[in-house]
């Protein structure tokens, strides 16, 4: 037989067919390669060339597949995607939580018996109100500070404070923003407020 790599079919299609009489009396016949069907891999052997069939492996055949791109995990089961894509558009601000505020003081106002709880009340909605206990139908319980000069608005937060030897009430207050004001009251029974309160003053800290 002419070794593959010296004899005259060298360049030759692969399905040339060639009888070899003259050396050997007998004949080599190379054949045409085998058509990788769909669904089959093709492998090359030297000399050889045929096709693996991956949907009828033999059983206990080791098969190679792929999966889709995009989809292969990591060694820990975790997607790539998720490391590699692009994360999607950020959804609208949800609405903003409510920042209320409770205190209480008991101060002496001048004309009463003994000590009265004072109740501020920072409602979440920018607005401030004090409950004078003292006041009557006239004069509604609670009251409103919001028109007071210097008041902040969008307060979240406030504190009370009672003074007994000048019956004083401090009512101190922060915004949304971060601002700190502060006003003192001198409560008297059946008080008119805010009248008895005075403008609110800045104690702000660097923001």
């Amino acid at each position: 037989m002419i070794p593959r790599e010296k004899g005259s079919f060298i360049g030759k299609p692969a399905w040339t067919l060639a009888v070899a009489t003259a050396i050997t009396g007998g004949f080599v016949a190379l054949s045409c390669p085998a058509m990788a069907h769909a669904g089959t891999e093709a492998r090359s052997v030297p000399g050889h060339q045929v096709s693996y069939d991956a949907n009828h492996a033999p059983a206990g055949a080791v098969t190679s597949q792929r999966k889709p791109v995009g989809d292969d995990d990591d060694e820990d089961g975790k997607s790539k995607c998720s490391k590699k894509c692009n994360p999607g558009p950020l959804g609208p601000p949800g609405p903003r939580g409510r920042g209320d505020g409770i205190d209480s003081a008991l101060a002496t106002p001048t004309g009463a018996l003994g000590p009265v709880k004072y109740i501020g009340l920072a409602q979440g909605n920018g607005t401030v109100f004090v409950r004078d206990p003292t006041s009557v139908a006239a004069n509604p319980v609670w009251h409103d500070l919001t028109t007071l000069s210097g008041f902040p608005g969008n307060v979240t937060d406030i504190s009370l404070t009672a003074v007994p030897t000048t019956n004083a009430l401090h009512i101190t207050l922060r915004s949304l923003t971060g601002h700190v004001v502060q006003t003192t009251c001198l409560v008297t029974v059946n008080a008119t407020w805010p009248g008895i309160c005075g403008a609110f003053v800045n104690f702000t800290p660097p923001l």
